[in-house]
Parts: C-alpha cells; sequence; structure tokens
C-alpha cells in the first residue's frame, strides 16, 4: 500500500460520508460522525478484500469495490444504530409531558 494510494482512498471515503451528510442532514457533529464511519468502514472493507481476495474494482493496490460495499455498510448501520437511540429519547420526553 503506498501512501498515495491511502490518501486516494481516504477522500473516496470522506466524499461518500460528506454526501451521505447532505443526503441525510444534520449538523457538524454528525457530518464527523458519517465521515468516520465512512473512513472506518471503507478501510475495513479494504483490508477485509485483501484478506479475502476479492478481486472486485481495483483501483492500483486498493480493493475498491468491496470497500465501497463495506464503506455503505457501515453507514447506514452506523446511521440505524445511532438514530434509534436519538428516536427512543425523543419518545420518553414525549411521554413524560
Amino acid at each position: 500500500m503506498t501512501l498515495a494510494a491511502f490518501i486516494l482512498g481516504t477522500i473516496i471515503a470522506l466524499i461518500i460520508g460528506c454526501a451521505f451528510h447532505f443526503w441525510k442532514g444534520g449538523g457538524l457533529k454528525w457530518l464527523l460522525i458519517f465521515n468516520v464511519f465512512a473512513v472506518v468502514g471503507f478501510w475495513m472493507g479494504h483490508i477485509i478484500g485483501r484478506l479475502m481476495n476479492i478481486k472486485f474494482l481495483m483501483l492500483g493496490p486498493t480493493y475498491l469495490g468491496i470497500a465501497l460495499i463495506t464503506c455503505l455498510v457501515v453507514l447506514f448501520g452506523g446511521y440505524w444504530l445511532s438514530m434509534a437511540s436519538v428516536e427512543s429519547r425523543t419518545e420518553d420526553q414525549n411521554t413524560k409531558r
């Protein structure tokens, strides 16, 4: 893995995180959270692709296909888990009134 490939992969993950934030909305906190989810998911997918030797959409030394899929799964999963706690808090506040 070269430094250029690492930087390019991180930029791709950040673009996906920003696009997800543009779609779902939220403040600066959510932008940071979505970008962390995207970067972690992207590189986790790259490592999975490397370990399992899944050569789907290779971009130089980066296993881009599986990295993109894992990035999106982590983003949607993280969003779903974080919204579950927000929804339960709002329901608790509504029942107390």
